[in-house]
């Protein structure tokens, strides 16, 4: 029986409300034929399927409980290839569009990059140009659609647009190497551009995830003719600045396991081109008779082939159980990529500032327009590149022009705000934001020299959700946020939702913890066994109480508020711990109780306690002792309106997310053997664990 059939014929029938019944029912599930048993955590995109109608048609074809994996395949090359929906389509502006394939830009060691320029029809004095580096293919219609595409939408408004292959990607020469090169390489293309006699020698760039990883880097080579730049969703440009250590999503010492899949869909470090040195004349004359993208796990494949992408996806079901974990990919008929050699580097690993990853030390000096989401996975790290240019850029005007947009969305999703905006499956309201329209302004400003173009736009724009409105600042945090203590208490049996967990300002005043067991075999998963969906936090607002009856989860819930509670800012969650194992996971979760008993996630922070002291300094813990560790739990703004509540959960796996730890202090990239971890949670006067939310007026 597949493990949804069996989910569902154990707690279909079932409701919340006997909770002895449902977690005793929910439990069995879980832990039913555990190698299979949390298979289905692919499915993360219930957002998706409400803004991409499209593929509707598509996942029905699909056989039974392999819907949401489906969605997560269309998440990966879609979403995280930079591309963005739309909740509607921006206006193009006057200008015809005139497109020129394929020029070959040549960078100092001679490798060319290939690169498309589009340029507004009719206008014939020098343009300002804005530029995206992407290694998802320039060729695709996010560029090359008829008669709306973000390439077209940019020069009908009057400036010349380049999309650029990465170097070593599709029609770009040279060896692909995942986030190396781009500093280089982004200043050369820089400086070709200013050469040529259609600019006026300003130049901007736009991109979301990793293009907007490409954006960042380039805004490190200091090139005069870089002007400004809009870096969307780009965390993974992150270092070890502000000891966040993102790295391609290795959350607080973490490895991302969703990773794995990426690389085996856009990580391919081999394509087949033809003969260096090619004229552009000559490669136009064959180029469509071509295919250049490898067909053993291409997305255009998978998704024009039912079948094949189930027996993918049951693969992959099976492959993010894998032992040592930098095995996953063994097996599968994917090209060369950097999977293995990105996993087993240590995340403090010299290599990741030899590649340009930002660290405090980082130089630039270019006006930013910073965009992200709430429920993007680097929110926070949005506000740390926002306050290291405004601190570190070289000249004033630079320092003085750095701006911030949060939208209530996720991941590459800001532009998809409309009058009825869903976040995952919370309705936020009306969330509408001229997006593009600022895109362009922002760029009539850098690039066209137009003063006024910014008049009166915020230095700090973001949305709250719960009081569902966008608000306004000239800082981040906000001036006057008070940072207020939650106390965790309970009577020694907080396990569950259904447990006696307390969360308020009174600080304990006597002896008390609470006890779970950590089983890698059976692991706190993010995916509910009755309907595959992921419920967590960077999908979206989903109700997480199905997670919650599990015992390996403690869960803290305040009284229920008489006033509105701001929480807008960073969070921190500081905990006294204790294990039986030398190092384990601990993950702390935010959530907003509804008063009809909704528990709508909000953010989370990580921590492998081994980087309790630094992510430098890797240190075991002595079983038994206890610990105090802090976990930045990122950054929010939510109002908790009266009649709701606070709750914290605590757990130590966050599966399939993040990787499991193995619980044995090796090497849980390599590791294949595993411990179960008995951890604890103390509070008391000597003890206090407490999360730190930063309140603001209402």
């Amino acid at each position: 029986m597949h493990v949804l059939a069996a989910r569902m014929e154990c707690c279909g029938d079932l409701v919340a409300s006997d909770p002895s019944v449902y977690r005793d029912c929910a439990n069995k599930s879980s832990s039913r034929n555990h190698e299979m048993s949390d298979s289905l955590f692919f499915c993360r995109l219930t957002l998706l399927w409400k803004e991409f109608p499209q593929y509707h048609e598509f996942s029905m074809k699909l056989p039974p409980g392999r819907f949401t994996a489906a969605h997560l395949i269309i998440f990966c090359a879609g979403l995280l290839a930079g591309t963005t929906a739309l909740s509607q389509t921006p206006e193009l502006g006057p200008h015809e569009v005139r497109l020129e394939r394929s020029h070959f830009v040549e960078m100092r060691d001679g490798v060319r990059l290939s690169t498309d320029l589009y340029f507004p029809v009719g206008l014939e004095e020098p343009l300002g140009t804005v530029v995206e580096r992407t290694p998802y293919d320039k060729g695709t219609d996010q560029f090359r659609a008829e008669p709306w595409s973000r390439a077209r939408y940019f020069a009908s408004h009057g400036f010349v647009f380049a999309a650029q292959d990465k170097r070593g990607k599709f029609e770009s020469e040279g060896e692909y190497l995942t986030t190396d090169g781009d500093i280089e390489d982004g200043d050369d293309t820089i400086k070709w551009i200013a050469q040529q006699p259609w600019s006026n020698g300003k130049v901007g760039m736009i991109g979301c995830s990793y293009p907007g990883f490409t954006t960042m880097m380039a805004a490190q080579s200091l090139n005069p003719h870089l002007a400004g730049i809009i870096p969307q969703s780009a965390a993974m440009a992150t270092g070890s600045m502000a000891n966040r250590y993102s790295l391609l999503w290795r959350r607080g010492g973490t490895v991302a396991l969703s990773m794995a899949l990426w690389h085996a869909i856009s990580g391919s470090k081999v394509f087949l081109r033809p003969p260096a040195g090619l004229s552009r004349e000559e490669y136009l004359a064959v180029v469509d008779q071509y295919e250049l993208r490898p067909h053993s796990l291409s997305f255009d494949k998978l998704m024009s082939d039912p079948a094949l992408l189930a027996s993918t996806l049951d693969r992959f079901q099976q492959a993010y159980l894998t032992l040592p974990v930098i095995d996953i990919l063994e097996g599968f008929e994917v090209p060369p990529n950097d999977w293995r050699l990105m996993t087993s580097l240590d995340i403090a690993d010299p290599w990741w500032d030899e590649r340009g990853y930002m660290t405090d030390d980082a130089r630039v000096d270019v006006p930013a327009l910073h965009i992200n989401s709430w429920h993007d996975y680097g929110v926070a790290e949005t506000f740390i590149h926002f306050n290291h240019f405004r601190g570190n850029a070289r000249s004033k005007q630079a320092r003085d022009n750095q701006y911030v947009i949060i939208a209530p969305t996720s991941h590459c999703q800001a532009e998809t705000v409309s009058e009825q905006t869903m976040v995952g499956e919370q309705d936020v309201g009306d969330a509408s934001f001229d997006f593009w329209g600022t895109y362009v302004r922002w760029f009539d400003r850098w690039l066209n020299g137009n003063r006024d173009a910014l008049d009166g736009m915020p230095q700090v724009q973001y949305y709250n959700i719960g009081a569902n409105e966008w608000r306004s600042a000239d800082s981040w945090p906000l001036p006057g946020t008070e940072y207020k203590k939650f106390y965790l208490t309970s009577n020694g049996n907080a396990n569950s939702r259904f447990g006696d967990g307390r969360i308020g300002e009174q600080a304990p005043d006597v002896v008390g913890s609470d006890l779970y067991v950590y089983d890698p075999a059976t692991p706190f998963t993010t995916v509910s066994a009755l309907t595959g969906k992921d419920l967590d936090v960077w999908g979206g607002r989903f109700d997480r109480r199905e997670l919650q009856t599990r015992e390996d989860v403690l869960i803290y819930t305040s009284e229920t508020l008489e006033e509105p509670l701001n929480v807008t800012g960073p969070m921190t969650a500081v905990l006294y711990v204790s294990s039986s194992a030398v190092d384990t996971d601990f993950e702390v979760t935010l959530v907003d109780v509804f008063p009809d008993g909704r528990a709508m996630g909000i953010n989370i922070g990580s921590l492998r306690a081994r980087y309790r002291n630094g992510f430098e300094a890797p240190e075991m813990m002595e079983p038994g002792k206890v610990f105090e560790l802090e976990l930045d739990m990122n950054v929010a703004s939510n109002t908790f309106l009266p009649g709701h509540r606070i709750q914290v959960e605590i757990t130590s796996s966050r599966f399939p997310n993040h990787d499991r730890n193995l619980n044995t202090g090796g090497n849980n990239v390599l590791e294949t053997e595993y411990v179960t971890a008995e951890n604890r949670i103390h509070h008391s006067a000597q003890y206090p664990s407490h999360v730190i939310l930063p309140i603001v007026e209402p």
